[in-house]
């Protein structure tokens, strides 16, 4: 008996202590935070958005989101309304996007403004040059302007140039503007009752690839011996959303190859591998240099990943055949603009002997979010 009375003694007390809160609160229901969901979309949605070549699939970790912002500001006033920093991704990197809650309050719950809506993913000192309070939640509208950007150390000219993803990831950004919100309090969303508004991110850099072949049964090994970006291409530094400030580019032609390519692989019939749109997809494209870099019958150079440009880019190709005296090839974008950010651009180059270097480059539209309709779970 003595067991069982202090059994109901010990319970009793924790029903005390558990609704102790609500005594506390007289009996009133303690009122849950008003939370506003934005739908982030992952920057694996594709489709063809201008008349390139097309679409192809990222590589590796090209789509990877490591670390992610988000701000939330009234469209007119320009009142910070919710911040989020996270690295909850994975959700983000394994579908089609991403439903992140924002805290806001009351008299936003209540009167719901438009909003402007600013994303960065994989923006930070290492892979970006940005320190790490230029970002964060005391950040006003024009600071998230002016503060998110791509230095003149990354992502440029440098020696080395970039060749691989950082470990930071490549950095991206989104952004919504005068979006409506829809639902009440406490469950609020960016967007209509019948659409949710959705922020693609998008790659803020663009992604140059050489590829090279020689002929083979020609006489002479061929080699080549620089890769050369001519001088106004590549801004030295890349806002990462629209502003007013005006680039300024490298004044000098840079070199991106580091080492010599010597010899380039031989393959019986280079045109081979010459890009034929009218029976290639990009993607089939992509597949085929592929099948012959593996098949040891193309020589890669690259990826170079690049800050955006609006130029249209140009170079110069320096090659040598046997022990002859060095030679150049022009390359050439097709159209200007054609390196905006989140483009891949191919140069193909191969020698046929008598006909010389044979230059090709292939641009297409790369990693671009769809404006088609997601699925979202748990909404």
């Amino acid at each position: 008996m003595t067991k069982i009375l202090m059994i109901m003694t010990s319970l009793l007390l924790l029903t005390a202590c558990s609704t102790s809160s609500s005594d506390d609160n007289g009996g009133q229901e303690v009122q849950q935070p008003s939370m506003l969901s934005v739908y982030v979309s992952s920057p694996l949605q594709q489709t063809l958005t201008r008349a390139d070549v097309g679409e192809i699939d990222a590589i590796g970790d090209e789509s990877k989101v490591v670390s992610m912002q988000i701000w939330i500001y009234e469209n007119k006033s320009g009142r910070k309304v919710g911040h989020l920093k996270t690295t909850e991704t994975v959700t983000l990197n394994m579908s089609s996007g991403a439903v992140y809650q924002i805290p806001v309050d009351d008299a936003f719950a209540k009167n719901k403004p438009n909003v402007d809506v600013y994303v960065v993913a994989n923006v930070t000192n290492a892979n970006c040059g940005v320190e790490e309070d230029a970002l964060s939640e005391a950040s006003s509208w024009d600071k998230v302007q002016e503060k998110a950007k791509i230095d003149e150390a990354h992502f440029g000219l440098t020696t080395p140039p970039t060749t691989e993803v950082p470990t930071d990831g490549l950095p991206m950004s989104g952004i919504l503007e005068d979006q409506p919100i829809a639902g009440d309090a406490p469950v609020l969303r960016v967007g209509t009752t019948s659409q949710i508004a959705y922020v693609p991110l998008t790659r803020a850099v663009s992604k140059i690839r050489f590829v090279f072949a020689n002929t083979a049964g020609t006489s002479d090994a061929l080699s080549i011996t620089d890769i050369t970006l001519s001088d106004g291409m590549i801004p030295k530094e890349e806002y990462l959303f629209p502003n007013s400030q005006q680039p300024n580019y490298n004044s000098e032609p840079a070199s991106l190859l580091s080492t010599d390519i010597d010899p380039v692989k031989c393959t019986a019939n280079p045109a081979t591998y010459v890009y034929n749109g009218e029976t290639q997809t990009a993607q089939q494209y992509e597949e085929l240099i592929a099948t012959g870099i593996s098949s040891e019958e193309l020589s890669p150079v690259g990826p170079y990943y690049l800050r955006e440009s609006n130029k249209r880019l140009e170079g110069t190709i320096t090659y040598k055949v046997g022990n002859g005296i060095a030679q150049t090839a022009t390359f050439r974008m097709s159209e200007t603009g054609d390196f905006k950010r989140n483009h891949s651009w191919i140069v193909y180059a191969y020698y046929e002997g008598l006909s010389g270097m044979q230059v090709v480059t292939v641009d297409v539209l790369d990693w671009v979010p769809t404006t088609g309709s997601h699925i979202v779970h748990n909404w």
